[in-house]
């Protein structure tokens, strides 16, 4: 019985040398993966990362060059800017606080870190890992999506649209 299911897992073939390393007995998903079922990382990734890399070097440069980012004037603790903003980076936080100071200061980032904390512990499914927007993993691709774009809105929201005493207003007006 035992060896039956050992040739199940592993069929002979008479052109395939196996070594220790691909003998695995086991519920691993990686049992039926072999050398062919792989990609080697030179050339074919090393030249999609470089060609990444030169492509967001371009974009940065370019927006270096259209626009221009100037120093303000030294800081001046005398007169503080109103409002006084974080940096872009945790102005989404700081927008979240402008809310309610306890979900945005303390349950929402204790959240997120807890959160992260447990992801390699209860996203435990080896369907569709690293295939780009795979059908198997839509649920995690989804919660992703939406907490990316609800950090730019409150980002946006905070490094846009708030004026003096850290009122909304809208800049075109």
């Amino acid at each position: 019985m035992q060896a039956a299911k050992k040739e199940e897992i592993f069929p002979k073939d008479p052109n395939k040398t196996y070594s220790l390393m691909a003998i695995v007995d086991g519920d691993s998903f990686q049992v039926e993966k072999g050398p062919e079922d792989t990609v080697q990382s030179w050339p074919h990734l090393m030249v999609r990362e470089l060609v990444l890399f030169l492509l967001v070097l371009a974009v940065i440069l370019g927006v270096s060059l259209l626009f221009n980012a100037p120093l303000e004037e030294a800081a001046n603790p005398l007169h503080s800017t109103n409002p006084a903003k974080a940096p872009w980076y945790f102005v989404g936080i700081q927008e979240l606080v402008s809310y309610s100071a306890l979900l945005g200061g303390i349950v929402t980032p204790a959240l997120i870190v807890v959160s992260l904390l447990l992801l390699p512990y209860l996203d435990r499914n080896p369907k569709g890992t690293g295939v780009w927007f795979s059908r198997d993993r839509r649920v995690a691709t989804i919660l992703f999506t939406i907490f990316v774009v609800a950090m730019v809105i409150l980002i946006l929201i905070g490094q846009f649209l708030r004026g003096p005493n850290w009122h909304l207003y809208l800049p075109w007006k």
